[in-house]
């Protein structure tokens, strides 16, 4: 509830400071030489952050565009090709393992930044140190989207669409600025292409059968699916499409995977805490198809363009979905609210309504494996 009740000050300041120090409009003849891009929090909401960066590089094209997150986000806008130059900052606020960027380096990030003389901050979302920053006018222009998420709360503007992607967009088309790019990205070249038909290769994955990419984690337990669905699902996998199962996700999760192939009678592979994010994108592109929970992965293999299936309980697909036209979700509780450790459906909580059928039945309308497709046909695509 404290965190909440700071969240919601932290938006009421932000918007407060953008009415009363940032009210100008852009000109229509701005050309910003410098842009600094602010999105602080976690893994998939960065990426779905990402059309905001390709659309500010397609209405300035000769502005250098830097971005401000989170260590655990860096690669993502590191790996964008629109991006210049990324500059961490762990905010106590989003900051899930390790420790936060202290104060006192902090004020040192403020100096820093003030000499970098930004034309424009684009503020996605932040935390009170970055509101401090826009109160001591770190830049001449700013646009915020807390200030139009408070006003939209009050009934004076209005967001375009519920997922969080248009509601970005919706921060720069405020301003004036086009924005055609409406999807998310994560760039695979070649060469991560190659590292990940190599890295397949050691586990002598069959070319000819699917490959399909499970991840059954999540930083929040209420969003894991159970356990023994996820084996009976890779079994069925297994027995009627001939699949591969690839279990992924970060050296944490590997108890939870054990815990999973443990119930399975077919045969599967675990390679959680194995890889890199770029890595693991360049996997994800590589399979034919991903399930998971709502996490970061999910939303890589939505960035990366796999076909893939989201589980949702708690979480809002239609506001934080993947997005994409190969991304399908189930969701069957459509009011659960429970983001902490217990959930009012229950100790399983919501996510245990979700059935293999429902799952099977997804993939069987999407038809995402009717044919052995982009690994079967190309290796490595």
């Amino acid at each position: 509830m404290f965190q909440n009740a700071t969240e919601i000050l932290t938006l009421i300041a932000s918007a407060a400071v953008q009415w009363l120090f940032y009210r100008k409009r852009l000109p229509k003849d701005f050309a910003p030489k410098r842009i600094l891009v602010i999105k602080l929090d976690h893994l998939g909401d960065v990426l779905l952050a990402t059309p905001v960066i390709s659309n500010l590089r397609r209405e300035y094209p000769d502005a250098e565009l830097h971005a401000l997150t989170g260590k655990w986000s860096r690669v993502v806008l590191e790996k964008h090709p629109d991006v210049n130059n990324v500059i961490e900052y762990d905010s106590p606020a989003f900051c899930r393992t390790g420790q936060p960027t202290s104060l006192k380096e902090t004020f040192k990030l403020y100096r820093q930044l003030r000499r970098q003389k930004y034309d424009l901050v684009v503020e996605l979302r932040s935390d009170w140190r970055i509101v401090w920053f826009a109160f001591l006018r770190l830049t001449p222009k700013r646009l915020s989207r807390a200030a139009l998420q408070v006003a939209n709360k009050l009934g004076f503007a209005q967001f375009s669409g519920p997922h969080e992607t248009t509601r970005n967009l919706d921060v720069l088309r405020q301003a004036g600025i086009a924005t055609p790019v409406r999807t998310a990205m994560f760039p695979v070249t070649t060469a991560d292409k190659k590292w990940a038909a190599d890295f397949l290769a050691t586990y002598q994955i069959e070319r000819q059968r699917p490959l399909i990419a499970i991840h059954p984690g999540s930083p929040i337990a209420l969003k894991q699916w159970l356990p023994e669905r996820y084996a009976e699902l890779a079994d069925w996998l297994i027995a009627q499409k001939r699949a591969q199962i690839l279990y992924v996700g970060v050296k944490d999760e590997i108890p939870i995977i054990a815990g999973i192939q443990a119930h399975m009678q077919g045969e599967s592979i675990n390679i959680a805490g194995k890889t890199t994010l770029t890595q693991l994108a360049s996997i994800l592109h590589t399979c034919n198809v991903f399930i998971g929970n709502d996490s970061g992965p999910m939303h890589l293999a939505a960035a990366v363009g796999t076909q893939m299936i989201g589980l949702y309980g708690p979480g809002d697909p239609t506001r934080f979905g993947p997005a994409g036209e190969k991304c399908q979700t189930i969701r069957q509780i459509s009011d659960c609210p429970c983001l902490g450790t217990t959930c009012r459906f229950g100790k399983a909580g919501c996510m245990s309504k979700i059935h293999v059928t429902d799952v099977v039945q997804t993939l069987e309308e999407a038809a995402y494996l009717t044919l052995n497709s982009k690994y079967a046909s190309t290796g490595t695509n």
